[in-house]
């Protein structure tokens, strides 16, 4: 997470294609160098007859589901879905500006991690540009909850996150996590940490229409005490570690990196998109009607 004085884009073109986890689908995406101030914008493309691309804004308030991914839209109705992880490795290497072309409805899945995001387009070069970062910074607290899952967001010269989940009923528990996002190492930790489900829930996902596209391959399964995937666990904490760079991902929606010290307790899509618009509205300087909450997630 950078905090330095001057925007960034990519030097070239980054490409990346897979399984898309949720549709099940080939997906594609190309990356862009782009223009400063221009923020990040997301396009999705379509090549039925004449090719024509669709700007889908990427905003906290252009999301319209969070339900074990987070999917934007435009007014129009087109959508992509599961922007999170993509969106970690841009705010962890620090990208202001660029340009996003989705070939399908679903950002790829990869291994189910950010760090196939982040190491290519760290490999592929980085861009410093003749403009000042903007750079988020709150004026007083935000507190969002959910029954006895909570996010707390206080200002603060840095980034800073503690996190802690619990799922009692198998091998994960309860973990957490207390981390400085400045630390490099700790970052690259945070953003090889895969997404993970227990076994049990993989037939109500699938009969949803999620999950189509999951394998031991991008998903880290648990069933009961013990984890079905070959691979063994890349950090002790690798589950709360996810959940962080699920957190970091919402909330660069945002499009800036946020100066917070962030406390999460069982958080979800769900209330990182609520979090992300309740500092939406504080930095727009209104207090706005929330929107309609939006389905709970893992």
């Amino acid at each position: 997470m950078r905090f330095d004085s001057r925007q960034v884009t990519l030097r070239r073109a980054v490409e990346f294609s897979g399984m898309g986890l949720h549709n099940g689908h080939d997906c594609r995406i190309v990356l862009h160098p782009a223009a400063v101030d221009s923020g990040l914008q997301f396009r999705r493309i379509y090549l039925n007859g004449a090719t024509r691309a669709c700007e889908i804004p990427v905003s906290p308030d252009a999301v319209v589901q969070a339900n074990h991914g987070t999917v934007i839209a435009n007014k129009n109705g087109d959508s992509i879905a599961t922007v999170e992880h993509l969106l970690a490795a841009l705010a962890v290497l620090g990208v202001d500006n660029v340009i996003v072309d989705v070939y399908g409805d679903e950002i790829p899945i990869l291994d189910g991690s950010a760090s196939p995001f982040l190491e290519k387009i760290s490999a592929s070069g980085l861009t410093e540009m003749d403009a000042s970062r903007h750079i988020i910074e709150l004026s007083d607290a935000i507190y969002v909850c959910d029954g006895d899952r909570s996010i707390s967001i206080e200002p603060s010269d840095g980034f800073s996150l503690d996190v802690s989940i619990e799922f009692e009923d198998c091998l994960i528990g309860r973990q957490s996590l207390s981390v400085h996002i400045e630390d490099p190492s700790e970052q690259m930790r945070i953003a090889r940490a895969r997404t993970f489900c227990r076994l049990h829930e993989v037939e109500g996902l699938r009969n949803a229409g999620l999950g189509r596209g999951g394998s031991l391959e991008n998903s880290i399964v648990v069933d009961g005490d013990r984890v079905l995937n070959d691979e063994a666990l890349r950090d002790p904490d690798e589950f709360v570690r996810h959940k962080a760079l699920d957190l970091i991902g919402d909330l660069y929606l945002l499009g800036a990196p946020l100066k917070a010290a962030i406390t999460a307790e069982k958080p979800g899509h769900d209330l990182n998109v609520r979090a992300a618009r309740a500092i939406l509205r504080q930095i727009n300087g209104f207090e706005a009607e929330e929107k309609p909450a939006i389905a709970a997630s893992l």
